[in-house]
């Protein structure tokens, strides 16, 4: 009986030692994340001497890289308790949807952290869910489902599932 207590007692160590290093470790490492800009397509109802005249909209890079449609911006502030958020939002058109594009993003790190489109004054768990946050530092883009409209979901938050906490938020605005 006693070798018995002892494996699982040894179990049990074992394992609040593994979700104890699962929930604390995020605050000591950093997760860097620097993604470029989503690929669009070029456009090619333009007639071969009407390209030269014609004015693209601005582009970060000239390879056919995301042409930056940056119709709504914001700035993330940081969340409750000690938890640190800063960095750029803005919209971007792809040739497969409207991305969401974080630059120049920190956030404290933690577990289980999502991103979230809410609106005004909604609970982050009733509002979309873009996915898990890609890395606490970094460029980074996200998808947002071709459904939601973004004059009514106006804030990004970066929650953890685990804490319930909100790590950062960011309005999103004309810009």
């Amino acid at each position: 009986m006693r070798n018995v207590t002892k494996v699982i007692l040894g179990i049990g160590g074992v394992a609040v030692l593994l979700i104890g290093w699962w929930l604390i470790s995020p605050i000591f490492l950093d997760e860097t994340v620097d993604e470029g800009l989503p690929p669009t397509s070029l456009d090619t109802n333009v007639e071969e001497g009407e390209a030269e005249e014609a004015t693209e909209p601005s582009s970060s890079e000239d390879d056919g890289t995301a042409t930056e449609f940056a119709d709504l911006a914001g700035v993330f502030m940081d969340g409750e308790k000690n938890y640190e958020t800063s960095g750029n939002i803005q919209t971007i058109r792809a040739e497969d949807g409207v991305y969401l594009r974080f630059e120049d993003f920190q956030t404290t790190n933690g577990p289980d952290l999502f991103v979230y489109l809410i609106q005004p004054g909604m609970e982050t768990t009733e509002g979309i869910r873009l996915g898990a946050l890609k890395g606490n530092t970094g460029n980074q883009n996200y998808l947002i489902p071709e459904d939601v409209d973004l004059t009514q979901y106006t804030t990004v938050v970066i929650w953890c599932r685990a804490f319930d906490a909100t790590f950062g938020t960011g309005e999103l605005g004309p810009q």
